[in-house]
């Protein structure tokens, strides 16, 4: 079962001479979904790809810096995201330290999706809608051509939400925020960092202990579908 810790639990690891230090959160070769979190230091990264048939994900947490990707550099500054597509490779070159969130998964070629778009800064995402006044912002999904999974940030304000569970696997890092979260049973602390694993089908609730303001999570799961879809349990 799913099991809840923080991010910097995680020994890093780091290829020689390489400037990025990888803590890997979670890894689920059932449906090949995987995630990590980047830090990276000072200087210029040795290049990186998902490889063929695969995609990544990149969310910035902290930092600035620039990606360098298929010919073309993109900043990176916080709460932005990138998506990068097979074989392409990349670095990442900064002047102090950047930490980023990586997610790896499959492409399904299967699905139908628009042109892949390279960066989406999620102050530019709408605000949608999900039960229990929750409310989500998609960063990538088929729509902005990312066959694999879904990527958001959801937002739960300072309530309970009912126990529920989805019908998709769900990897989960706390943005910002406090709360606690119950899953198949377990309760746990969470807070900016936190990690979590919901299986598809495993019966999950999360709180909001916060005073004021949301409690923000960066979700992504497969295969993709909508944030909003969920099953009271």
């Amino acid at each position: 079962m799913s099991k809840v810790f923080h991010y910097r639990e995680i020994t890093p690891s780091c290829a020689d001479g390489d400037t990025v230090d990888v803590r890997e959160t979670h890894r689920d070769d059932e449906n090949g979904l995987r995630q990590a979190v980047y830090r990276v230091r000072a200087g210029r990264s040795r290049p990186r790809s998902p490889g063929a048939g695969r995609l990544e994900t990149l969310f910035v947490l902290s930092g600035s810096g620039t990606l360098h990707v298929d010919g073309q550099d993109h900043e990176l500054r916080p709460e932005l995201a990138l998506l990068v597509v097979g074989e392409d490779t990349y670095e990442i070159s900064t002047d102090g330290e950047v930490e980023l969130v990586s997610v790896s998964a499959e492409q399904h070629p299967d699905v139908a999706c628009a042109d892949p778009r390279p960066w989406i800064d999620l102050a530019d995402q709408v605000k949608q809608d999900a039960v229990s006044d929750r409310e989500y912002q998609t960063l990538f999904d088929p729509a902005s051509g990312c066959s694999g999974v879904t990527q958001f940030v959801g937002y739960i304000p300072t309530l309970r939400t009912p126990m529920h569970h989805h019908p998709y696997s769900e990897m989960v890092f706390v943005l910002s925020g406090t709360g606690q979260v119950e899953i198949a049973g377990a309760t746990s602390t969470i807070g900016a960092g936190s990690c979590f694993y919901l299986p598809a089908g495993v019966h999950h609730l999360v709180e909001n202990l916060g005073d004021q303001g949301y409690l923000r999570l960066l979700g992504v799961f497969v295969p993709a579908g909508s944030p909003s879809e969920n099953t009271p349990a």
